[in-house]
């Protein structure tokens, strides 16, 4: 009569029969590259929150990036490097990197940071003007800084084009800064991706850009400021390079990796 094992005893009685033909090796060197899968976390505004479902879909259409790349998805919306009082992104991505750990940050900030800074002592730097500009480097180099301190990376996203004309502005003076902060650090563990655009310089906003089959399909939102989930998905198409170049640049060339599983099958 045959009697129900337990999971456990077919685990135990499985391993014993790998020790006896003497596979261990290849348990212990599945285990190994399911422990080396490298997290990316996707930190700051609702930007960034989009730039994670968009990265998640694209990984869902190959299984062995998937099982190579595990996303942390720790936007907040509503949040930026301005109202430190209420949220303190530095401080949250120190927390980060310490635990659960984070390979790679991607950070997309700037949005909601049309408003003076406000530190966690409520000390103020008004909205525009040199000073302004000063203090909100210095807290992207902070926030850098602690990423590194743990051997993560990072990879700040430039804002694309606004419609509203002063939003589009500030876009372009914030990705300035993004830039600078990265140039200032000097690490080359920290980089910046130049902003999405739908045709050469200078980028225009439009709602609507055609498909592939030339079909015209609504890709920012109403707002003038986000994206549809297609419209998203074309921003990764640009971005996706620049994660995997972020990844390559600490010694994980996991789309090489993916092509070596392929040939050995």
């Amino acid at each position: 009569m045959f009697t129900r094992l337990s999971l456990a005893t077919l685990l135990a009685a499985g391993a014993a029969l790998a020790l006896a033909l003497g596979v261990a090796p290849l348990f212990a060197a599945a285990r190994a590259e399911e422990a080396a899968a490298i997290r990316v976390a996707f930190v700051g505004d609702s930007m960034a929150d989009g730039l994670w479902g968009a990265l998640f879909r694209r990984l869902g259409k190959d299984k062995c990036l998937a099982d190579k790349v595990k996303l942390l998805r720790r936007a907040k919306n509503g949040t930026g490097l301005t109202r430190l009082d209420q949220y303190n992104w530095i401080d949250e991505v120190g927390a980060i990197a310490a635990d659960p750990g984070a390979e790679l940050f991607v950070g997309s900030f700037g949005i909601n940071d049309r408003q003076p800074i406000v530190e966690p002592d409520r000390t103020r730097t008004d909205y525009g003007g040199a000073a302004f500009d000063a203090r909100y480097q210095a807290n992207l180099q902070d926030l850098i800084h602690r990423a590194l301190e743990k051997n993560d990376s990072v990879l700040l996203v430039g804002l694309p084009v606004m419609q509203d004309d002063d939003a589009n502005s500030d876009a372009e003076a914030k990705n300035k800064l993004f830039a600078a902060a990265v140039k200032a650090v000097g690490d080359p563990r920290a980089s910046y991706a130049p902003p999405w655009t739908s045709q050469p310089a200078p980028d225009e906003f439009k709602p609507y850009l055609p498909n592939a089959r030339s079909t015209m399909i609504q890709v920012r939102a109403s707002d003038g400021v986000h994206f549809t989930s297609y419209g998203y998905d074309l921003v990764m198409e640009q971005l996706y390079p620049a994660i995997l170049a972020s990844l390559k640049q600490r010694g994980r060339d996991v789309a090489a990796e993916c092509l070596a599983q392929v040939g050995t099958r």
